[in-house]
């Protein structure tokens, strides 16, 4: 028989301040795991209060309470959307908030349903399931922003294990740590103690096991990122220069998303200087482009980053593959292609595109051994975004073992290395100016690309399937409770 999981002393409407206490302080400890704290180790606790008072509160409070959590967590940690949306950024924040929030209620449904024990699978299943399908779900609506797997950004040591199952494995391991914990607490067993320290055993050997091998004796190619934001293409010409004339001799430049805002193709001035400056110093650039839309497209540009050779011709062009909502920000691509150079092959992701693990993934699948990623950061828009995006580009270097160039506007301009770790950084705070850097090609596959993404996919059907099985549940119970009421009414009737 499954436990009860209730309390009648704390379903009490006089004590309930606990319950929200406990809620509002789990929801803050989270939001400060990201920039500008990093508390990193806290998001191994953060959850123990509000999973402690989980088994005292019926499931319709779950939601509600879960949701404040959640308005704390995101409107903390997200609380750049209301400078850049406005009311809209208000309504994501709520969204996200609600969806969290009915995450914690089937996971209390599941503890009602089998014992208060089912905390330990079913609070990381249906957290990171929620978490799996607002980020992964929807082609054009996904939002991947505090994720909790982004948490370890700054933690690279356990990042690592993303290169096994991807960031929402992180996710995975660290709700699984924290509900053993408040199992623990509330049960103070030796049998729950001995679930932490097993939850702890996993996540250690994970980590060790995904630790990067030592990198290959292969050629260390040298890069450099052009950071500016410019009405003038002068501007860009000249930080080209600048960089391909530094005594590293970069083979790769990298420019900015929406660098030419325009029509670009060969003869646009712009492009024409960076194919003259490419066959002068024998070099690649990458610029963020508009290329003109096919006809009946939403969009009347594609949002594409374009390769220049050595030749100086236009040896690449990618699409945007998932273009930013709510913005007019280009068509999404058809389809990715990657691009060979004198010393690796090349795949494009664009600015928000490298927010998903799917497009890294694809782009890897095809061949590419390095990735480039021009981004766009306008001034205007909050530190804390550009922080947390940049943050977020460890995990896709970690999960597919391939080095980064990222270029930004006036965001944070990156090299990251195969490993996740950032050779090169360079804020848009500084002015505009050149980053530098050196990377390493590599062709190495991942347990993650070659089927440890489905670990997340798995997370994101089962998370659906039990939404499934306990809304029907829910109707059949009910129904039985009105025709029940209905043959009493009749018989009192009679």
């Amino acid at each position: 028989m499954a436990e009860h999981s209730g309390s009648s002393d704390d379903d009490a409407p006089g004590v309930s301040w606990r319950w929200l206490l406990a809620a509002v302080v789990s929801g803050g400890l989270m939001s400060v795991c990201y920039w500008p704290l990093d508390w990193h180790v806290l998001a191994w606790f953060a959850l123990v209060p509000w999973l402690m008072a989980l088994p005292r509160i019926p499931s319709d409070r779950a939601w509600l309470l879960g949701t404040i959590l959640g308005l704390v967590y995101y409107g903390v940690g997200l609380r750049w959307c209301f400078g850049l949306l406005g009311p809209m950024g208000a309504a994501v924040i709520l969204i996200l908030a609600l969806w969290l929030g009915f995450s914690f209620r089937v996971a209390k449904l599941l503890m009602e349903r089998f014992s208060s024990s089912a905390m330990l699978w079913a609070v990381p299943l249906a957290f990171v399931g929620q978490e799996v399908l607002r980020s992964e779900g929807l082609p054009r609506l996904r939002f991947a922003y505090l994720a909790y797997g982004y948490s370890q950004s700054s933690n690279l040591w356990i990042a690592q294990s993303a290169s096994i199952g991807g960031v929402y494995s992180v996710s995975l391991l660290m709700l699984a740590f924290n509900s053993a914990l408040a199992r623990a607490l509330i049960g103070r067993k030796r049998r729950d103690w001995g679930v932490v320290l097993a939850v702890a055993g996993v996540g250690l050997g994970l980590g060790l096991v995904s630790q990067p091998a030592d990198e290959a004796a292969g050629e260390e190619v040298a890069v450099a990122c052009v950071q500016a934001e410019s009405y003038s293409h002068f501007d860009y010409a000249v930080l080209t220069a600048e960089a391909l004339e530094h005594p590293s001799k970069p083979k790769l430049v990298v420019l900015p998303e929406h660098t030419i805002a325009d029509y670009a193709d060969e003869h646009h001035h712009l492009v024409k200087q960076l194919a003259g400056l490419a066959r002068r110093y024998g070099a690649y650039v990458c610029v963020g482009a508009h290329a003109r839309a096919a006809g009946g497209a939403a969009c009347d540009y594609d949002n594409v980053a374009l390769l220049i050779g050595p030749s100086g011709e236009i040896i690449g062009s990618q699409a945007k593959a998932v273009p930013l909502p709510f913005f007019i920000d280009g068509n999404p691509a058809r389809a990715h292609e990657v691009f060979e150079t004198a010393f690796a092959q090349m795949g494009m992701c664009i600015c928000f595109d490298a927010d998903f693990t799917d497009v890294t993934r694809r782009v890897v699948g095809l061949g590419a051994e390095m990735l480039l990623v021009p981004v766009m950061n306008p001034q205007g828009w909050p530190v804390q975004q550009r922080w947390q995006q940049a943050g977020m580009a460890a995990f896709r270097s970690i999960e597919v073992r391939r080095s980064a160039v990222r270029s930004a506007s006036s965001g944070v301009s990156q090299i990251v290395g195969a490993d996740g770790r950032v050779r090169g950084q360079r804020s848009g705070d500084e002015g505009p100016g050149v980053l530098y850097g050196t990377v390493r090609p590599n062709d190495e596959s991942t347990l993650f690309s070659r089927g440890g993404h489905l670990i997340a996919t798995s997370a994101g059907i089962a998370y659906l399937s039990v939404f499934g099985w306990l809304t029907v549940v829910d109707w059949r119970r009910k129904l039985r409770g009105m025709k029940l009421r209905r043959s009493d009414a009749s018989v009192s009737h009679g």
